[in-house]
């Protein structure tokens, strides 16, 4: 960088201008974030959130719903709520408003240290910038809206860079040793341990980064030489440890929730898709989509990040002075954090396939301030760049937030829609069944999720949240809906409770669907029974084997015994399991279809073969054998008579067909006869 450009006088932006510009970003952060706030019903992850910050402090840590999450916003988030005075019962609105206003205030936070990081590792115009990044981000605009930890991370990690800046740019190379460089530096070296620890304790994923710092550091102590060299190794690992020892009473809580934490089912992106999405994401936000700017969305988003990454080569070449080798210094910490934080949550992908932008969000401060610091480098070629690069980010961000608040297509689900209309529809002899615990409870008073618990509250029905254990639900079903006249179903659109769809095979034979409701998010099922009502899903069950080596084999089916008339349905059960000793690493599916008297096939269902736990066959463990439904609706004209009831198993991805064998272990085609039933005509 030329050493003129780096100390002359700001000739555009001033002084007093950038610290009126800062004061108004700040402002209109706060206005924009506090936009809208309850505008969207409390979903399901701030539903929980709320729910375990509103229990005894004591319980906070330990409440199983945190499932990969560490304490420290729930701690937060209670005693806010508590100082709010918020309490279950209370109008859920007015729940929201007081748990998204501290990520509001997180939010804000952020945009403010976001300007103090790209001021320090560049200038006070890459700060502005930044800060205007930070401000109109359609994704910490989302972030800072929803109750979760997201905003505070952000704002942690923030302040721990921070601190780091101030302790890397000392001068210690004239000191004695380690002891005297941690006692001038025992401030800044304090605050990046503490707030290091924070963020730690906030979310897991901030390890990444906190790596990424520390290999960053590790690089800059290679860089010195003799004493000065010794002197930062000291400094560094007395950091780690102090972090260390912070975050080490957390371990337990840790190590109950990560080693189990994976989602095998999950398809991993390739490492230029994953970056695509990313970038997208966390510069155009949530609702950022093709057909935005005229269909040249595409061509912002790269665009400004050519850009920037342009201006920042342009600012670091040249320059020899201690303020350009301190920017320099800055802003390689800048790089490690995205670099180093992307590459290593992308290896957490490839091993545990749990893919969200959010969770690799953590970036997203460094991201935010190099693209503030590209940016002003070229106002420091030419100054009209920084109106134009604040007007370049203006066209991006006006429809993305536009979309962000009120495209309905991204809005969250519409549980107050489900509840109202439930309240309308359902009686006091019915009951309504959730297959998920999170938010319903904030909307509908009659409503308990622990299976000893009676739901209370004002509402005709009790609503219920289902949980589903395939092994066991037909005796759910027949305790609480046994005596009812009409069942109520509802599910959301995410939900992985019954991928089996067991609840609707016991339904659909016990009683009538009588109709379907579709909300945003959610759909609601009814079924009529005639009560009382006994469910059992597998009543015929007998010992049969049929098996596609080396993959899965069936050990036990259900099929009808009575006859079936035309136009009705053959409930059929299966249980299967792997094959000893076998091998599979694909995704499996079974057909499950019924022969008329002529060999044409007349009815199938295929199903994803799942265990109880909902992972693929290439999961499952020795000792599982797992319950998989199938209902076979008959045509009206199937010929009455004996029909066939025939099994196959094939690749869920490329639809190949698996080679059944016989007894003897000899290829027997691909389907196996399961048994037969009698068909009747329909009165």
């Amino acid at each position: 960088m030329s050493e003129n450009h780096v100390n002359r006088p700001p000739n555009i932006l001033d002084r007093d201008f950038v610290r009126l510009g800062f004061i108004i970003l700040i402002m209109a952060s706060y206005a924009l974030r506090l936009h809208e706030l309850t505008r969207q019903d409390i979903w399901w992850d701030e539903a929980r959130n709320i729910d375990v910050a509103l229990r005894p402090f004591g319980q906070v840590a330990t409440a199983p719903e945190l499932d990969i999450h560490p304490p420290v916003y729930f701690w937060l988030l209670h005693g806010w709520l508590r100082l709010m005075r918020v309490a279950h019962g209370m109008e859920p609105a007015l729940i929201a408003f007081a748990a998204r206003y501290a990520s509001v205030w997180a939010g804000v936070a952020g945009v403010g240290l976001l300007f103090a990081l790209a001021a320090g590792a560049s200038n006070r115009r890459a700060g502005l910038l930044a800060a205007a990044v930070g401000a109109l981000s359609p994704f910490w605009l989302a972030e800072s809206q929803e109750a979760r930890m997201y905003t505070l991370g952000f704002a942690l990690l923030t302040g721990a860079a921070l601190a780091l800046y101030r302790s890397i740019g000392a001068e210690d190379a004239g000191e004695s040793g380690v002891g005297a460089a941690l006692r001038r530096r025992r401030f800044v070296l304090a605050a990046f341990v503490v707030l290091s620890a924070l963020a730690l304790l906030t979310h897991y994923n901030a390890v990444f980064i906190v790596a990424a710092w520390f290999l960053w550091w590790g690089v800059v102590v290679l860089l010195r030489r003799g004493q000065a060299r010794h002197v930062e190794l000291g400094v560094a690992a007395a950091a780690g440890l102090a972090i260390f020892a912070l975050v080490l009473p957390a371990t337990p809580i840790a190590l109950r929730q990560i080693p189990g934490y994976a989602n095998p089912n999950l398809v991993v992106p390739s490492a230029a898709e994953y970056l695509r999405q990313n970038w997208q994401a966390y510069l155009g936000g949530y609702a950022f989509g093709a057909e935005m700017l005229g269909g040249s969305s595409a061509a912002w988003l790269w665009g400004v990040a050519a850009l920037a990454i342009a201006g920042i080569i342009l600012s670091v070449m040249g320059g020899q002075s201690a303020t350009c080798r301190r920017e320099r210094l800055r802003l390689s910490l800048l790089v490690f954090w995205v670099a180093g934080g992307l590459v290593l949550y992308y290896i957490a992908v490839l091993d545990r396939g749990a893919f969200n932008v959010r969770y690799s969000s953590f970036i997203t401060p460094a991201l935010y301030a190099l693209l503030g610091a590209g940016l002003a480098g070229w106002g420091r070629r030419v100054s009209v760049a920084y109106p134009l690069a604040a007007v370049l980010l203006l066209v991006g961000f006006a429809p993305a937030i536009r979309a962000d608040l009120y495209d309905e297509g991204f809005a969250r689900e519409d549980i107050t829609g489900v509840t109202r209309w439930l309240r309308e529809h359902a009686g006091p002899n019915d009951v309504i069944f959730v297959d998920q615990k999170y938010p319903f409870g904030f909307y509908y008073e009659r409503f308990a999720i622990d299976a000893g618990e009676q739901p209370t509250g004002d509402e005709h029905a009790p609503a219920r949240y289902l949980f589903v254990d395939i092994n066991t639900i037909d005796e759910r079903l027949t305790e609480w809906a046994g005596a009812a006249e009409n069942v109520f179903w509802v599910r959301w659109y995410e939900s992985d409770t019954d991928p089996r769809r067991a609840v609707s095979f016991l339904l659909d034979m016990a009683g009538e669907r009588t109709g379907e409701e579709w909300f945003r998010g959610y759909s609601i099922d009814v079924w009529r029974l005639n009560p009382p009502t006994t469910f059992e899903l597998a009543p015929n069950m007998v010992e049969m084997r049929h098996a596609w080596p080396p993959a899965v084999e069936i050990v036990e089916a259900s099929l009808p015994v009575e006859e079936v008339p035309t136009g009705g349905e053959a409930p059929v059960v299966l249980r299967w399991r792997r094959v000893p000793g076998g091998q599979v690493e694909r995704g499996l599916k079974a057909r499950v279809a019924v022969y008329d008297a002529n060999g044409g096939r007349v009815a199938q269902s295929d199903q994803r073969l799942l265990n109880d736990r909902h992972l693929m066959p290439a999961e499952w463990g020795e000792g599982d054998q797992p319950l998989n439904v199938y209902l076979l609706a008959l045509p009206e004209d199937i010929p009455a008579g004996v029909a066939e009831i025939r099994a196959l198993v094939y690749d869920a991805d490329t639809l190949e067909p698996l080679t059944l064998v016989d007894e003897a272990g000899n290829p027997a085609g691909q389907e196996a006869l399961l048994g037969s039933i009698g068909v009747i005509e329909k009165d």
